[in-house]
């Protein structure tokens, strides 16, 4: 089972003088605390300890064409359905923003689907911006040469954030015959989105050197 939610036991008054039988219910109050505490560290130190815990963590999708109507302009990509969530919120027309609710480092896994509409050389890009300020060296670039065909577009990156702290996964094209497509389902596959992000907490920021962004 999970932890416990184990607190700081309320400690029995000492009697003005001493009587075994207070000390004994003092005892008692002590062993269930440390039992407890006990307990639960052992079950996190065990073979698969960490199922224990309750960490941040999600996993967002979307299942609608997303194009771009004007070239070379920045969108931010949508994420409108919710497989799970816990210590993250998505908001925004769509599903654009990640919001954490507990500082930490954080690491987001995209995958997209392009769909090339002709065989064109075009390119589309992807990139970061958090608390609506674009991250400096971080878009991805994606070129496509095909007509009628996908292309995978997957990344995976790290971030620091604070409480309350949000993400969005912004994009742009050179060419409105690139964007991102969804795929009904035809047996034997399921549905395809055009987007999926996973986002999950790594650790807190305890330690760790953190450069300002370029």
């Amino acid at each position: 089972m999970p932890f416990f939610k184990v607190r700081a036991p309320a400690l029995p008054n000492a009697s003005a003088s001493y009587e075994a039988s207070a000390q004994n219910a003092f005892a008692d109050v002590l062993r269930l605390y440390f039992n407890r505490l006990d307990g639960d560290l052992t079950a996190l130190g065990d073979t698969l300890g960490g199922w224990q815990l309750n960490i941040p963590t999600a996993l967002y999708y979307d299942t609608t064409q997303q194009t771009a109507a004007t070239i070379n302009t920045a969108y931010k990509l949508k994420f409108g359905n919710t497989y799970f969530q816990n210590g993250i919120a998505v908001s925004g027309t769509g599903g654009t923003t990640f919001t954490v609710t507990k500082p930490g480092i954080y690491n987001f896994q995209f995958s997209g689907q392009l769909w090339s509409n002709s065989a064109s050389q075009k390119e589309a890009q992807v990139w970061i911006r958090k608390n609506g300020t674009d991250i400096g060296y971080s878009a991805h670039a994606y070129t496509v040469d095909m007509n009628n065909g996908h292309l995978e577009a997957n990344w995976n990156f790290n971030i620091d954030l604070n409480a309350n702290e949000y993400i969005e996964l912004m994009w742009a094209t050179n060419d409105t015959d690139l964007y991102f497509d969804p795929e009904a389902a035809s047996s034997p596959y399921p549905g395809i989105p055009s987007a999926v992000i996973a986002v999950n907490f790594i650790s807190n920021k305890d330690g760790f050197t953190i450069a300002a962004a370029p």
